[in-house]
């Protein structure tokens, strides 16, 4: 792209621009001057100087004529001179302002000022605007794993490649961190769109080599057309962004196209978010509580402490309850109000030997005042048996930090737990290093294990590594007698899920005789 044609309003600019014209036509000017002198006089001008000067040495005019003559030569070089470094300047200035450091890629604004042009030409012809987000799946874990200097050089490299399979009419640039903007005109109702979708598509089969190291990267993508999702450059830009977000989080599918129903979820999500706060201060959230069945006995060893919120009749799911809270900046305040009324409503009904599980997500566990709350808290209400759960994800952001922490809890007398175990990234690998008490099997490879032998040899692997290293196993998501007929084999674990009890509120929970009885009788 030329950066002639790029805005250029800045105003140091201008001015610094102005003034070398200003040096440099007055240099010119003077010269001028002296050589239309010359020619205006009858008698040669030089001679009749040099003359003058001779007859009149004590004046030394010879020196001062002379003297401003190379001055105004010397300035009109320099102002030519400044000219030209003005204009590299500038189109330095210019470069940066519009152009990505890393990839060498149009930056935001420079998409958007783009974007804005391609649309007030599509308003005279007969073009679709086709508006494209790319997002990198789990790029976090890169620059975690083998450090920012490596996420950069991935960065480049996928830019490099998004670069090499755009067309003429298409503009591929850097939002910023692992985001990527796509830009393409096509003739309306044209099939090119998914070409080019395929094409991006295309990018991620080959993995990148960063410093020796293989990577495979996913992407997720979101399209936005116009006319259909929006007429301007704000309208597509947050279809765009909704889009991708919807094929991050249905992993089936890694290029989504904006719909209405995308737009609802978008707008019902700012509207959770603007009452999340008030619902955390008013204690409109409350919690239920899922029992931990041990699978020889039949005991309730422990129960799940769950949250809801029931907003006008709905029922909002605990992980759309943290995430909203991590968005409005709330997660901590969540946190403290969660662990206070667990503590204090399990008190009511949690016997000896039971413990009161907790989830924490990533971004509490990793908050720094996340060990001082809990201390602040649990300090008030003594005897309490707690386990928190913390993704896979927790583990690798910061895997010594997570050690210190775990370690830290253990010496509060405070219990971990590894939820979702199998979902995350080489947990393997790390879980010797771990202090932990317990995994949870992630309920995906249980309902594959009932139907699959290679599956159901993984659950088998899993659960032999944990009891070899005196861990205990958590099989969640137990909702049939085949899974539970499966799960014997393994004794002794823990069991929760349907099967034996939806979660309740806390003056609802079943007796413990009940729950011994479904396990023994099946």
């Amino acid at each position: 792209m030329n950066l002639k044609t790029l805005p250029n309003n800045n105003q140091s600019n201008v001015r610094m621009q102005r003034r070398s014209k200003v040096d440099l036509l007055l240099g010119v000017s003077f010269i001028i001057t002296m050589i239309i002198l010359s020619f205006a006089f009858d008698i040669e001008f030089v001679e009749s100087l040099y003359q003058l000067t001779r007859d009149h040495e004590d004046w030394e005019l010879d020196e001062l004529i002379f003297s401003f003559l190379w001055i105004a030569i010397t300035a009109t070089i320099y102002g030519i001179r400044r000219v030209l470094d003005i204009r590299t300047i500038n189109k330095e200035i210019t470069f940066h302002a519009y152009y990505d450091s890393i990839t060498g890629l149009p930056n935001r604004s420079l998409a958007q000022y783009q974007l804005e042009k391609s649309l007030y030409s599509a308003q005279r012809s007969s073009l679709t605007i086709c508006v494209i987000f790319l997002d990198l799946d789990n790029f976090k874990d890169v620059n975690d794993t083998y450090g920012h200097d490596s996420g950069d050089l991935l960065i480049k490299k996928v830019g490099k490649r998004l670069a090499s399979i755009v067309r003429n009419n298409e503009i591929v640039a850097r939002l910023g961190g692992d985001e990527f903007l796509i830009i393409a005109e096509f003739p309306k109702n044209s099939a090119n769109i998914q070409t080019l979708i395929s094409r991006i598509e295309t990018c991620r089969e080959e993995p990148f080599d960063i410093n020796g190291i293989s990577i495979s990267v996913g992407f997720s993508i979101g399209v936005a057309l116009s006319p259909q999702h929006g007429t301007s450059v704000h309208e597509l830009m947050v279809a765009a962004d909704s889009a991708m977000y919807e094929a991050k989080r249905n992993k089936l599918i890694s290029a989504c196209y904006y719909t209405d129903e995308i737009g609802k979820k978008i707008v019902e999500r700012y509207r959770l978010s603007s009452q999340l706060k008030q619902a955390i201060k008013s204690n409109n959230l409350y919690l239920v509580y899922q029992p931990i069945v041990c699978s020889v006995s039949g005991d309730i060893k422990g129960y799940e402490a769950l949250t809801r919120w029931n907003l006008d009749g709905t029922h909002i799911n605990p992980e759309v309850i943290i995430s909203l809270a991590e968005d409005i900046g709330v997660s901590e305040d969540f946190f403290e109000w969660l662990l206070n009324t667990a503590l204090q409503e399990s008190a009511l009904f949690v016997g000896y030997g039971q413990f009161i599980a907790i989830n924490v997500s990533v971004r509490q566990f990793l908050d720094t005042s996340f060990l001082s709350n809990t201390k602040h808290i649990i300090d008030k209400h003594l005897g309490c048996n707690i386990e928190f759960e913390i993704t896979e994800s927790s583990l690798i952001v910061d895997f010594k930090e997570t050690i210190n922490k775990i370690n830290a809890l253990s010496a509060l007398n405070v219990k971990v737990m590894i939820d979702d175990f199998g979902t995350g990234y080489s947990s393997l690998s790390r879980l010797k290093h771990l202090n932990v008490d317990k995994i949870k099997i992630d309920r995906e490879f249980l309902s594959d294990a009932c139907h699959d032998p290679k599956s159901a040899k993984i659950y088998e692997a899993i659960v032999d590594i944990a009891h070899k290293l005196d861990i205990n196993v958590v099989a969640e998501g137990i909702e049939t007698l085949e899974q539970r007929a499966f799960l014997k084999q393994f004794n002794p674990i823990y069991m929760q899920g349907y099967l034996f009890q939806k979660p309740q509120i806390s003056r609802e929970q079943t007796p413990e005789h009940i729950i011994r009885k479904m396990v023994i009788d099946h």
